[in-house]
């Protein structure tokens, strides 16, 4: 079974996302983000195709950044050509500088079916200037648990427009939007996750994904995908956002846990430094 064709991934796969079905509470909700302020987030990045964004990405090298390995691909499961960020700007369409992207890294591991190892390491064409508004994220390998303040960015759509039964997901921001919330623990997640969305979701598995969970009508949704999720306390990043059920409606976010890539992810770091 293809849990991906069921749950959003909040990136390129989810043009799904159009049409969805509203829950049996169909009030109406925003997804409830903030702008962020300028030189926030310096290690935030868009990733770009044909003017189009697909997906967040986060900075951890002067050459490499990372995101969530469904951003990368077509529906028909064709790695994407013509990619490329801009960074150092909180709007995804304009200032700032744009690098294009050269080879692409995908967890070996990658399942689109079951959605597990979500994750890719794009290395750029050029190598980045560090500044006031483009940086680097430090990358945190500890095991986070449940109740830990995080904060995402992301150009992710910010809310639905409801007509009759159906929502339709509003326009993507220009401006990088911030949300707040805190991680829960894996029980608390795979419970909340089951009373929404029953078996139409895969499992979570522990070792390698982590949830948070804000209130409803605050989350992820389509064009967050790969943005960082972030321990506020160490300003390191712990996670990838991957996937969730529906967009803000009452279940989890889930993300790549980065304790659960270290051995993907710092072999490539070392590749790129040499």
């Amino acid at each position: 079974m293809s849990f991906a064709n069921i749950v959003i991934l909040f990136g390129v796969l989810a043009g799904i996302a159009h049409g969805i079905p509203l829950p049996s509470d169909p009030k109406p909700f925003i997804i409830g983000g903030v702008e962020a302020s300028i030189g926030y987030a310096p290690y935030m990045a868009a990733l770009i195709s044909s003017g189009t964004i697909f997906c967040g990405v986060s900075i951890i090298s002067e050459k490499l950044v990372l995101t969530a390995a469904h951003c990368v691909f077509s529906f028909n499961g064709e790695l994407l050509d013509n990619l490329y960020i801009r960074a150092g700007s909180n709007k995804w369409n304009s200032g700032g500088i744009t690098v294009e992207v050269g080879d692409i890294h995908v967890h070996p591991n990658w399942d689109r079916d079951t959605i597990k190892y979500d994750a890719a390491i794009l290395a750029l064409k050029e190598t980045l200037v560090f500044s006031e508004y483009i940086g680097v994220v430090k990358l945190g390998y500890d095991f986070v648990e449940g109740n830990i303040s995080s904060v995402v960015t992301g150009w992710g759509r910010t809310g639905p427009r409801i007509e009759g039964n159906v929502v339709h997901l509003q326009p993507t921001p220009d401006d990088l939007q911030i949300l707040y919330m805190n991680t829960i623990d894996h029980t608390q997640c795979q419970e909340q996750m089951l009373a929404i969305a029953g078996a139409r979701a895969p499992p979570i598995q522990e070792d390698i994904e982590i949830c948070t969970f804000h209130s409803r009508g605050h989350g992820m949704c389509v064009g967050d995908s790969g943005s960082p999720l972030i321990r506020v306390s160490t300003r390191e990043q712990v996670g990838i956002v991957s996937w969730g059920y529906n967009c803000a409606i009452g279940a989890p976010d889930v993300y790549v846990r980065m304790s659960g890539i270290r051995d993907f992810v710092e072999p490539i770091l070392d590749f790129y430094r040499e």
